[in-house]
């Protein structure tokens, strides 16, 4: 395997989990472009997951194409410029999840679980989830470190997120029973998300490929 390709992939991955926060670019009726902030999470597969009012803009943009991006960043870290910091661009098409889909009560409850500030307002009839199908990814990692990434060298494939859609509450439960301090609020393939005022994202060494290897990943961590 081509290391170089290796790490892009997981820096990906990375960035993808732990951002909480977003620019989002949508397409207005003329085709022009637009970009608003929005909050961020990812269902167990690593899809993108926005909450969004049918009263803004963007959420309008999307019922007409839904072709979007989303860019998100890691700080540069002590650097005086900020485009050493990591980034990247997640491109596909974003969709509403309908409130009769049988998805939806899950997927909500993984972007609480990320944002539990968003609990106020989620209930709202004009909010609703909108799930990203993912295309592709343009990875920065800095000067002259530029790949693009299929969707598939960033996703958790179908099967081992079925196996994680399947344990994560009975994993959580165990996990949480045998820890100490704040609770794990979410858990898939690439980490934890671990409850807090932010909410804060562990990421593992590598990505699991069955449930059954949480808990080594975890302790690995510290």
């Amino acid at each position: 395997m081509d290391d170089t390709r290796f790490e892009a992939e997981d820096m990906a991955r990375r960035i993808l989990r732990s951002a909480a926060t977003a620019s989002l670019g949508t397409l207005t009726p003329d085709g022009g472009p637009f970009v608003t902030f929005v909050t961020l999470a990812t269902d167990i597969d690593g899809a993108p997951l926005v909450l969004l009012s049918d009263l803004a803009a963007h959420t309008r943009h999307l019922a007409r194409d839904g072709r979007a991006s989303l860019l998100m960043q890691v700080p540069a870290g002590d650097s005086d410029d900020p485009l050493t910091g990591a980034r990247a661009t997640v491109v596909g098409r974003l969709q509403r999840v309908s409130r009769d889909e049988a998805d939806r009560a899950r997927l909500l409850a993984r972007f609480l679980a990320r944002h539990p500030e968003a609990e106020g307002y989620a209930g709202f009839g004009d909010f609703s989830i909108h799930r990203m199908t993912v295309e592709g990814v343009h990875l920065v990692a800095g000067f002259g470190r530029i790949a693009r990434l299929a969707a598939t060298d960033v996703l958790v494939s179908p099967a081992v997120a079925n196996a994680f859609l399947a344990a994560e509450a009975l994993l959580l439960s165990a996990l949480n029973g045998s820890a100490a301090g704040p609770p794990m609020v979410a858990v898939d393939p690439d980490g934890v998300d671990v409850a807090g005022a932010p909410v804060r994202r562990l990421c593992f060494s590598r990505r699991a490929g069955h449930p059954g290897e949480v808990a080594v990943l975890l302790a690995e961590l510290g």
